[in-house]
């Protein structure tokens, strides 16, 4: 095991002499073999090493009883140790994400905070090929392309993940034979979590048919790597022929036509990418709306997430932030609304309340007054904004995704002229979630499949309910 590990770590450079490594510690089997590991090999390679845990703050004794042995494991080797306590599923609830995601992002933080208190030039972290494996898995049944058959890299800015070379029943081997203890997560056990039912039920039975599995999904994921520098570098090239940066967008050249589609679609993600600020809502249907926007006539356009607009121009397409959505912005008085925090707006009386509901609301009566709402919270895209109507604005009106604009919802309900400008929407980033008063969209009302509730009310003014 070890001088598996030590081949692995000098094939890509992991730790060089007089380093210090930083080693994120659990407790469980993984991230205690890859500690005992370094501690081991830190003679040999000459490099120093110390140690974080993080304490997410979900498992109560059982998690404070795993901090508790890290330290002394420490102890006992002589190893620097930094604790950090947090609470991940507040985190999670306040940004919007799932457990997982919060804390992950809360122990990379803190991973990152350590470092920079231990003087660390890098991380390792426990990952091993069965992890791999599961992500390649996880991205596959999502959706994925070339990126997401990568898997978990080898080396990430100054990351590194020394036991990506030796599968999981190798790491209990080596614990077993070196009689050394670990903790156990219960949670890693619940298939509520979409990575523990891929790990327990769909690698077993791929396992199952060959037994090299794994292995082969690894050996895919590093040929995969090698493509996805390939295409970054061709992309690149294709950057420099066909993209111009603009003071007030980017323009892409009707060259882009003569390059490979693959390229064009990674090009085109990068642009917008780029342009927006963030990928998270940017999907294959934005990009094929800009490509097949080159074979239209000047003048016609294409709204984009992010408040982004691609307009057909005589030599291209130019990428920029819609023209109104500016002018808008500069002009009106936008809110924002984070969830578990109160909102007042003097100007209109109002007392804004919202909070997150995630169990037990199953037996309870979804809310049918017109200033008290019930929206599936996961349904909302980034930022949730309280602010006045848009040239653009729509809602959703149907289980199919049909749209309804604003304005023509307003003159159905005979709402006065006058009434219309001062009317306040909710809107996520993408469009309209709930006239104020009056209805919400049809693909944010709350059924049988939502898991977490935005529970919204607003008090004050002339409400009365």
């Amino acid at each position: 095991m070890q001088k598996k590990v030590l081949e692995f770590m000098e094939q890509h450079h992991m730790a060089e002499k007089g380093e210090r490594i930083l080693a994120a510690v659990s407790g469980g089997a993984d991230s205690i073999c890859l500690l005992l590991v370094l501690s081991r090999l830190r003679t040999e390679k000459q490099y120093e090493l110390c140690v974080v845990h993080v304490e997410h703050g979900i498992r109560g004794v059982e998690s404070e009883k795993d901090a508790e042995f890290v330290e002394n494991f420490c102890k006992e080797h002589k190893i620097p140790c930094k604790v950090y306590h947090c609470k991940a599923e507040k985190y999670a609830r306040e940004h919007k994400m799932t457990v997982e995601e919060g804390a992950r992002e809360l122990r990379y933080g803190y991973f990152q905070e350590a470092a920079k208190e231990f003087r660390a030039d890098k991380i390792a972290v426990a990952h091993n090929q069965n992890d791999c494996a599961e992500t390649i898995l996880f991205h596959l049944a999502r959706g994925t392309g070339l990126k997401g058959l990568c898997g978990i890299l080898p080396v990430r800015e100054n990351i590194i993940r020394p036991l990506l070379c030796v599968e999981r029943k190798e790491i209990e081997a080596y614990l077993k034979e070196q009689e050394q203890e670990y903790c156990i997560d219960k949670t890693n056990a619940e298939l509520e979590y979409t990575r523990n039912r891929i790990r327990h039920q769909v690698l077993p039975v791929l396992v199952e048919i060959n037994s090299q599995a794994v292995a082969h999904m690894n050996q895919t994921a590093a040929m995969a790597v090698e493509l996805e520098e390939l295409m970054r570098q061709l992309t690149e090239e294709a950057r420099e022929r066909c993209i111009c940066k603009e003071e007030v967008g980017i323009f892409i050249s009707q060259k882009l036509q003569s390059e490979k589609k693959m390229i064009q679609k990674n090009l085109l993600h990068r642009v917008l990418t780029e342009a927006a600020g963030c990928s998270r809502d940017i999907s294959n249907v934005h990009i094929q709306q800009v490509l097949e926007l080159l074979e239209k006539q000047v003048g016609k356009k294409v709204n984009l997430p992010y408040q982004l607009e691609a307009e057909r121009t005589y030599e291209g397409i130019r990428i920029q932030k819609a023209k109104e959505s500016i002018v808008e912005n500069m002009l009106q008085k936008v809110w924002e609304i984070v969830p578990g925090e109160t909102l007042e707006i003097p100007e209109y009386g109002y007392r804004i309340q919202t909070r997150i509901l995630e169990e037990n609301f199953g037996s309870q009566e979804i809310p049918q007054k017109m200033y008290t709402k019930w929206l599936d919270y996961d349904k909302i895209k980034g930022s949730m904004l309280l602010r006045t109507r848009r040239e653009k604005d729509y809602f959703v009106i149907n289980t199919q995704g049909g749209r309804k604009k604003l304005k023509k919802y307003l003159i159905e309900e005979k709402i006065p002229r006058e009434q219309r400008d001062k009317l306040l929407l909710l809107a996520d980033e993408t469009h309209l979630i709930w006239a104020v008063g009056y209805r919400i969209g049809e693909d944010v009302k709350v059924t049988e499949h939502t898991r977490r509730i935005l529970e919204i009310r607003i008090d004050g003014g002339n409400i009365h309910e």
